[in-house]
């Protein structure tokens, strides 16, 4: 996933009324998704015909590209010491995004063949060429494979019908003031250029083989129509660190920070962000940290476009300008092309302000300032039933945070290979974005609150017993949370008192607050504990790993457990 980059051009920001015309103007009911689209892999195992017992544990603990392992690395297992694990054979750094980053070329005007460089996206780079009209002209090199003809029709297909963004035959593109198209090319690594460059054909090269993901085509095309990587953005020393001591000198290029119009907060989650081990000196090693290592749990799980992608297409290219009396959604959802709010997962409504929950259990609750609300389990204080999925939208005022206390969380899970079966996930960060999964807690009052990016008012709470609804609850599995408004009052300094916890220091930012937190300490608020491997948490010389503020223990043969701790008496049996 390439990027060839070429800064020419100027910044088109006024669309042709021609193509606009085409648009819908006027909006009836929310938006609704595909049917082949899910914002996450494994969420194809809830369609009809799709579904089978014991998905979690058929995962072989070794394809880290799988939809299983993609929805186990967002979860979090605490041991009974508080200590939170990953579940076993969560690897990140051997999933093939990898490798296919650091296939990246560049290609630079009149300099010949390709250039080992740096792939670039999101966001879009100040001075991109936009596409006129939102056309983007194309063909394909006879000979190319049917299955990289496979995946190029498939990212095209999305792009229609989740974006005015039209990608269409060069034959068929009529009316327009160039006559630049992008050209699918079989050759080295997987590459585009940034935004519309000149006159004629522009490649977007893509090797057989490595490249052909339906990700890594949306990924070109992204880069085509003018994004940018998002560990490139203006602003992304807010939210990342580059470990430079682990990236040779002849890649360093790879993490040039670049101009960019950040319009929508930086999303870890976006299939712009470079895996975090990409261009290692040490493999395995990663060359980028979050500054809440609690959010690299979602980094490289995306297998297409996230919400924010879509936001940022939508607002680049005014996808939506032409829209009459379009609604005012709510909740970080927005007007799409065809005048609707498409929302965020798991929100629903004509303006995003209801929840898809089932019947009995989640809804929309609405804090004031100081104002706190308890949510529990259905059948508390009994076993939580399976097959069930209840979201809760928690709103407060608009200057306000979110605060979640973890009273009390006991769901089912594999304590063996730290995976939960059932799970309440926690979106803190974005409403649009994936949140951390938990089925147990750290300690009593574990506290988790929102951060101050996009809207820090908003926390998501969703409860999971579907996927493994061949699992049954015991009767101590249930949970108790309280959520509370915190903030929301007109106050001239966010700093007093302190939100910041554990000796941290808080500064103002505008009408906000940022916490610089002592060492051994992490999150919005300075009440993540960092985690170590010294000294090392694994017992019978297990191997330490951290993955996300997460330990993983890679044991022995012979033991099992989070830290290593038991000995497996069926490995001994069956080796005699």
């Amino acid at each position: 996933m390439q990027s060839l980059v070429l800064f020419v051009g100027v910044t088109f920001t006024a669309l042709p009324q021609l193509y606009a015309q085409q648009r819908p103007r006027f909006f009836r009911g929310p938006f609704q998704l595909p049917e082949y689209f899910f914002w996450n892999p494994w969420q194809q195992f809830h369609q009809p015909g799709q579904w089978k017992s014991g998905l979690i544990d058929s995962w072989d603990r070794k394809n880290q590209d799988s939809p299983i392992a993609n929805l186990l690395q967002t979860m979090i297992v605490f041991d009974e010491f508080g200590r939170p694990h990953k579940p076993r054979g969560i690897d990140p750094s051997k999933k093939a995004s990898v490798k296919i980053a650091e296939l990246d070329h560049h290609i630079l005007p009149n300099r010949g063949p390709f250039i080992h460089h740096r792939r670039r996206k999101r966001n879009f780079l100040s001075n991109a060429r936009l596409w006129e009209q939102s056309i983007v002209p194309y063909e394909i090199q006879p000979g190319l494979s049917a299955s990289m003809r496979e995946k190029i029709n498939e990212s095209i297909k999305a792009f229609e019908d989740l974006t005015c963004v039209r990608i269409v035959p060069r034959s068929q593109a009529r009316n327009l003031p160039h006559n630049s198209y992008v050209y699918f090319v079989n050759g080295q690594g997987c590459s585009s250029y940034i935004g519309r460059q000149f006159d004629g054909q522009q490649p977007i090269t893509l090797q057989e083989g490595s490249c052909a993901y339906t990700k890594v085509v949306i990924h070109e095309l992204m880069h085509a129509i003018g994004q940018m990587h998002e560990q490139q953005r203006t602003d992304r020393d807010n939210y990342i660190e580059i470990l430079y001591d682990n990236v040779p000198a002849n890649q360093r290029r790879n993490f040039d920070k670049e101009d960019t119009l950040d319009r929508t907060p930086y999303d870890v989650e976006s299939i712009l962000q470079y895996p975090l081990t990409s261009f290692a000196l040490n493999p395995g090693r990663p060359t980028m940290k979050l500054k809440d290592p609690r959010l690299e749990a979602l980094v490289d799980t995306a297998q297409t476009f996230t919400h924010n992608d879509l936001k940022e297409i939508t607002l680049a290219y005014q996808c939506a300008a032409e829209c009459q009396n379009a609604p005012v959604c709510e909740n970080a959802g927005f007007v799409a092309h065809n005048c609707r709010c498409m929302c965020p997962a798991d929100l629903a409504g004509v303006t995003c302000n209801q929840v898809s929950t089932d019947t009995g259990c989640g809804g929309v609750i609405e804090l004031s300032s100081g104002e706190s609300q308890t949510i529990r389990s259905p059948n508390y204080p009994n076993a939580v039933p399976v097959d069930r999925e209840c979201v809760w939208l928690v709103k407060g005022p608009s200057n306000s945070n979110i605060r979640l206390t973890i009273q009390e969380l006991e769901l089912a899970m594999d304590s063996r290979n730290t995976n939960c079966y059932h799970w309440l996930e926690i979106r803190y960060h974005l409403p649009g974005q994936t949140g951390i999964k938990q089925c147990n807690t750290e300690q009593a009052n574990q506290q988790i609150t929102t951060t101050n990016d996009g809207e820090r008012n908003i926390m998501i709470l969703k409860f999971d017993s579907k996927l493994s609804r061949d699992r049954r609850s015991s009767q101590n599995h249930k949970f108790s949370l309280q959520v509370e408004a915190v903030g929301g009052t007109l106050v001239s300094n966010p700093c007093n008192p302190n939100p910041c916890k554990n000796s941290g220091t808080c500064a103002v930012t505008g009408s906000n607050y940022e916490c610089t937190c002592p060492s051994g300490w992490t999150g919005t608020t300075c009440d993540v504990k960092t985690q170590s491997c010294q000294p090392n948490p694994c017992q019978n010389g297990g191997t330490c790993n951290i993955i996300g503020n997460s330990i993983t223990c890679v044991c022995r043969p012979q033991f099992v457990g989070p830290n290593c701790e038991t000995f497996n008496g069926w490995w001994g049996r069956r080796r005699r």
